[in-house]
């Protein structure tokens, strides 16, 4: 079973082989900011921003209804499968929530699922962008 890694900054460390990183900055780093909800007055920033990283991975535009944030959701969507079997290194400590652990959860869904889940969240965003007076996303794809 895959595991959320924590990533080190410190001298020497290397990312362990069949490990992909997932902090903030990579490809499928959470929007949100723990910096911010802590300013916010968060008592748990870590545990929110997991929760709301993994509403917003399910198509919920509350906290970043843009063009560039639905561009980024698919970004990770597509790219799900090959997170797949795979550890994921977040410098989150392992006390600590972590959007990791979001993707290590739909990482390990069965294909078919996690292929209807994806679509069903696109539709879903869809819906919301009409909504929001914004052009599909996704059009006849979903």
């Amino acid at each position: 079973m895959p595991n959320r890694i924590q990533r080190r900054r410190t001298k020497g460390w290397r990312k362990p082989e069949n490990t992909v990183i997932v902090s903030r900055p990579s490809r499928f780093g959470s929007p949100s900011k723990i910096a911010t909800l802590q300013e916010m007055g968060y008592h748990d920033p870590h545990a929110a921003a997991a929760g709301f990283f993994e509403q917003w991975l399910r198509g919920d535009r509350f906290g970043w209804p843009t063009n560039e944030g639905d561009i980024r959701r698919e970004r990770i969507l597509e790219a799900l499968p090959t997170l797949r079997g795979k550890d994921l290194a977040c410098t989150c400590r392992p006390d600590q929530a972590c959007h990791a652990d979001v993707l290590l959860r739909w990482a390990a869904l069965p294909e078919d699922e996690l292929a209807k889940s994806i679509e069903w969240i696109r539709v879903r965003v869809d819906f919301q962008r009409v909504n929001d007076g914004d052009e599909a996303m996704y059009g006849g794809r979903s």
